[in-house]
């Protein structure tokens, strides 16, 4: 099955990090945009885990919210709330997914909600947009960075050439949600780029690379033995989906540290080339402000 290349996906809490295989998936796309939220009352499961599973792999992330504002006051709320979410990933370009009429002038709020967005992050800011709805939205997509739409046609997987035909002026064509990549079982949804900007455009001109030891934490190599029971996970946040809950005794081997989201963790690299993490005690993001729970050698 061929893919247009530079080849874009997007995830939400719909693909659980349990089902993706993230080093599988990172060799075969280029940049990925995750949501962080539909409306500002509900916030994605798994951006927080697959976020920083996908960059330690070297690729861009963007990220995305549906709008779903009932008012121009909720729309620039709803822009408040996302960038706090996501501010903390440093993302290269913010998306904002219009597909329902949550108010009745959109234009007015939509317009409200990118402008909120843009005066916190300073980032590029664009617009997915129901393809079917395009017209009745009446978006100023004309004040965003970019426009993305979605066409799939037959929606066999693979791109066959039906392109949207809302706009002529769109940057991102999603042309398919039953897109097959190694690396995970069900359907995805996949883009391509369709104007004459590049992907560096949207990613700030970052490259898709192999990332560095460094590109997390300190480098540091050492094997930690612990104390008590301890979750490892994901990613380093609390939140993260926890992969097993390692005993008493059990050996970590790690290859960096970092003082993060409360606590000291460190980071062991897996035998798929993803990674996990393991808090191994409090800090204020500094310096420990208690005893490990296990010993460094």
């Amino acid at each position: 099955m061929t893919h247009p290349s530079p080849l874009i996906l997007d995830i939400s809490e719909w693909q659980p990090p349990q089902t993706l295989h993230y080093a599988q998936l990172a060799k075969q796309i280029d940049h990925v945009i995750v949501r962080v939220q539909y409306g500002s009352a509900y916030e994605d499961k798994h951006y927080k885990t697959h976020i920083p599973q996908f960059q330690a792999l070297g690729i861009p992330v963007a990220v995305y919210a549906w709008v779903r504002g009932t008012s121009i006051a909720d729309m620039q709320d709803e822009a408040r709330v996302f960038y706090e979410r996501a501010k903390q990933f440093k993302p290269s370009f913010y998306w904002l997914d219009v597909e329902e009429f949550s108010m009745p002038d959109m234009r007015r709020g939509v317009e409200a909600y990118r402008q909120k967005l843009k005066e916190l992050s300073n980032a590029k800011v664009g617009a997915y947009v129901a393809n079917h709805l395009f017209r009745q939205l009446n978006l100023a997509i004309e004040s965003f960075d970019g426009l993305w739409l979605p066409t799939y046609g037959a929606n066999t997987g693979i791109y066959q050439g039906a392109d949207p035909t809302a706009s002529q002026a769109y940057d991102l064509h999603q042309y398919t949600s039953q897109g097959c990549l190694v690396g995970y079982s069900g359907p995805l949804d996949l883009s391509r780029l369709a104007s004459n900007k590049s992907l560096s455009y949207f990613t700030e001109g970052t490259q898709k690379a192999p990332a560095p030891e460094t590109s997390w934490g300190h480098a540091e190599k050492g094997i930690f033995t612990l104390n008590t029971a301890i979750h490892l996970r994901t990613a380093p946040d609390r939140t993260a989906a926890s992969l097993a809950v390692l005993p008493s005794g059990a050996e970590v081997h790690y290859d960096a540290f970092a003082h993060q989201n409360g606590y000291v963790w460190i980071r062991q690299p897996r035998q798929d080339g993803s990674c996990a993490y393991l808090a191994t005690g409090p800090t204020n993001g500094q310096t420990r402000t208690a005893p490990s729970w296990g010993s460094f050698r």
